[in-house]
């Protein structure tokens, strides 16, 4: 799998550190003037009269390696990878301790599909610099690519666990857990061709794909070869109800917690489908999984929802402050609460919920709320 179409704005942070580290080491006035006409070119987008400045003070001076290293990395964003691979390579003989060479070489490789030589250039800049974050996801990324998929997870878990948010990072992964995953199929299918197990990781794959009745189809499968387990039986239920398969997804529900009266997901999952036709039937497990885990907001919604569907405001009123004390940005749960607010005639509490309600929607961009709740995870 290539990402080199993806590279434009990562590539460029990367160059911007290159920039800061490699400032001109000139020995006379002369060079100095060069390399300051040559960054005024670079910052101007005049990157050929850039690299000339650059060409030429290395005629005078062929032993400044922060030049060789200039030299390149301008080479590289001209998209002259090959070419650019000469100067960065002198850059890091004659500083072999000056990271930004070895990082701008791993991404000339990495360009060109040499990811052997990518890995050790980037491996080489981390020993350098343990902290450019760019060198790290280029090597877990390299690695990818050599299909050394658990180095390079174990490295994208360290960076995913630093910047959690970081979209690049959380990309790789997902990308790195893919690939593992159809390596660990294709494991399976070799070990055992009949095993439950590759349908269940065929549902997983559906599921992220958002194809839920695909997924139903794979798990479907599994319990037939491996009857009765819980969980499998609980993910059959899930997939089921993503699928807009409600009474199916009930009735597997219901199995789930025959097999395991404990299970708090498959109770207050079942409460949701039943709260339409049943209330008081959501009420009773609902409280169920509540029993189990206290703390789960989507079963005090539920909950809620079922009070006040019987008639009982006042307690549903509790249980939806509670559940958006674990949820503030639940827009549904105000809207549920403006309801019992006017069950019980407190209009301007009502009015009150009712505007946050707006309030988060309009914040959201999402949306009215349907009836049936989001899903649990």
């Amino acid at each position: 799998m290539s990402l080199k179409s993806g590279l434009t704005v990562l590539l460029g942070l990367a160059l911007a550190a290159t920039t800061a580290k490699s400032a001109a080491q000139s020995p006379d006035d002369g060079i100095a003037t060069l390399d300051s006409e040559a960054r005024a070119a670079e910052s101007q987008g005049h990157l050929d009269a850039a690299i000339q400045k650059y060409e030429t003070i290395l005629k005078s001076n062929p032993r400044i390696p922060a030049v060789y290293n200039n030299l390149g990395r301008l080479l590289y964003q001209k998209g002259r990878f090959r070419e650019a691979i000469t100067p960065l390579k002198r850059a890091a003989e004659l500083d072999p301790k000056l990271e930004p060479p070895h990082a701008q070489l791993g991404l000339c490789y990495f360009q060109l599909g040499d990811f052997e030589s990518s890995r050790r250039e980037f491996q080489t800049a981390i020993d350098l610099s343990p902290d450019d974050g760019v060198a790290k996801l280029f090597l877990a990324r390299s690695l990818l690519e050599m299909q050394d998929l658990k180095s390079a997870v174990k490295l994208l878990d360290q960076l995913n666990e630093a910047e959690p948010n970081n979209a690049e990072v959380l990309f790789s992964l997902g990308w790195a857990y893919a690939d593992l995953a159809v390596s660990t199929l294709g494991a399976i299918q070799k070990a055992d061709p009949d095993s439950y197990l590759i349908d269940v990781l065929q549902g997983k794959y559906a599921e992220v794909k958002q194809a839920y009745a695909e997924a139903a189809e794979h798990y479907k499968r599994a319990i037939a070869k491996s009857p009765n387990q819980p969980d499998l039986c609980y993910d059959y239920a899930h997939a089921l109800w993503a699928s807009g398969d409600f009474p199916g997804a009930l009735k597997e529900y219901r199995h789930v917690l025959e097999l395991n009266p404990g299970d708090y997901r498959a109770n207050w999952e079942a409460a949701r489908v039943a709260i339409l036709d049943d209330p008081a039937e959501a009420f009773r497990l609902a409280n169920q999984s509540l029993e189990i885990r206290p703390d789960t907001a989507d079963a005090l919604t539920i909950r809620g929802r079922a009070l006040l569907a019987l008639g009982k405001p006042s307690q549903a009123i509790d249980d939806l402050k509670r559940a958006l004390a674990l949820d503030q940005n639940n827009s549904a749960n105000y809207l549920q609460l403006a309801r019992a607010y006017r069950q019980l005639g407190r209009t301007n509490d009502a009015q009150a919920a009712t505007a946050e309600y707006e309030r988060l929607q309009r914040a959201q961009h999402s949306a009215p709320v349907e009836d049936i709740q989001a899903s649990p995870h």
